[in-house]
């Protein structure tokens, strides 16, 4: 017997088992996926491995780039300012008693003790980034008799009634932390009277570190509905013209790329099915072999996410919408180009049974 000829038996003459093992094949499926999916929204993982400039990025964006970090901005008219520069501060504590929020910069990092303590933290690594005379330079400053040095001026600073000495014993003791910050005091948003500002003071940056525990597709969803509902009440107490409250980052990146790709995905496959279910009815005036159709398309799609999570731990999104757009291109050129595939099944189907037409 051929496989055709077993297949379309089996199909007319045992309906019941045929069902009942898509139904637990449909099932299974859709609790792993359930269960256990897992979006990647890592872009340098679609990247082939092999190439050491891929595991380079792959290296820098996880232990270096603050993936956890969003970039707030207001943005006012130009009659405005005064106004915006007394609306930030009330903006920043409202971000500061948000749940998602761990931290905010909204200026310098000197003006408050916890960027004092991080200037501290970062400062001795920093060191290894200067050029070689300047880090023997610095380097120098910790031979005994220039310590002494140094803090016998220091001392007669303060005995002389000024403030600054005491500062640079408590923020920079040995005298290596501001040759280690110097690159960053060439920058012009040090210099500035008021950091994070534009030219025109039009617009204040808030720099917020969130407590998002992983950059997954759905953590950043997530993060985002929480900050979209922040900046539906941000303006209260805001009492000029119109007030833009932007926000940018990785996870606002990675949220409105997935949701952009799953409205796609559901927009092309309604449509899909639409247009080709109009064409095959005004073509041959049935509906029954076109939803046999799409319900295997379906089923295979289903048994292949199911296979492709169990064998990869995590899908990209990207490849999703790759996938579901190839599918949908095949689904259109097979049934351009084998539309007499359908009667073919259906002759088989009535062999089986014994009632030809």
């Amino acid at each position: 017997m051929r496989t055709s000829d077993f297949i379309a038996r089996t199909i007319t003459q045992r309906r019941a088992l045929v069902w009942c093992g898509v139904a637990v094949l449909t099932v299974a499926c859709i609790t792993i996926i359930v269960t256990s999916l897992q979006l990647d929204s890592e872009i340098f993982n679609v990247l082939p491995d092999k190439f050491s400039s891929v595991q380079g990025l792959k290296i820098y964006d996880r232990d270096f780039e603050q993936t956890r970090e969003l970039t707030f901005a207001l943005q006012c008219d130009a009659n405005d300012v005064d106004k915006l520069e007394e609306f930030a501060p009330v903006f920043a504590e409202g971000l500061r008693q948000q749940p998602w929020c761990v931290r905010v910069l909204s200026g310098s990092p000197m003006s408050t003790p916890d960027g004092i303590r991080d200037l501290q933290s970062i400062a001795i690594p920093l060191l290894l980034n200067l050029e070689p005379n300047a880090f023997r330079e610095t380097i120098s400053v910790l031979q005994p008799e220039k310590i002494r040095d140094r803090l016998h001026r220091l001392r007669e600073q303060i005995e002389a009634g000024s403030p600054r000495p005491e500062f640079e014993l408590s923020f920079d003791p040995l005298g290596l932390i501001a040759p280690a910050l110097k690159p960053f005091a060439q920058s012009t948003i040090i210099e500035q009277e008021q950091p994070l500002t534009s030219a025109d003071r039009t617009m204040r940056v808030f720099l917020v570190v969130t407590n998002q525990q992983s950059i997954s597709t759905f953590e950043c969803q997530r993060l985002m509905r929480e900050v979209n509902k922040f900046r539906a009440i941000a303006a209260e107490g805001w009492n000029g013209g119109p007030l833009q409250v932007l926000v940018t980052g990785r996870s606002a990146f990675a949220s409105e790329i997935s949701l952009s790709m799953r409205y796609d995905v559901v927009a092309t496959l309604l449509g899909s099915v639409l247009l080709v279910g109009t064409i095959f009815f005004v073509g041959f005036r049935r509906w029954l072999p076109l939803l046999g159709i799409a319900l295997c398309l379906l089923l295979s799609c289903l048994v292949a996410l199911t296979l492709g999570q169990l064998l990869f731990g995590r899908l990209s999104p990207k490849w999703l919408h790759g996938f579901l757009g190839a599918g949908r291109a095949n689904c259109h050129r097979h049934f351009r180009r084998r539309t007499l595939y359908v009667f073919d099944f259906v002759f088989v189907c009535s062999r089986a049974t014994g009632n030809s037409s």
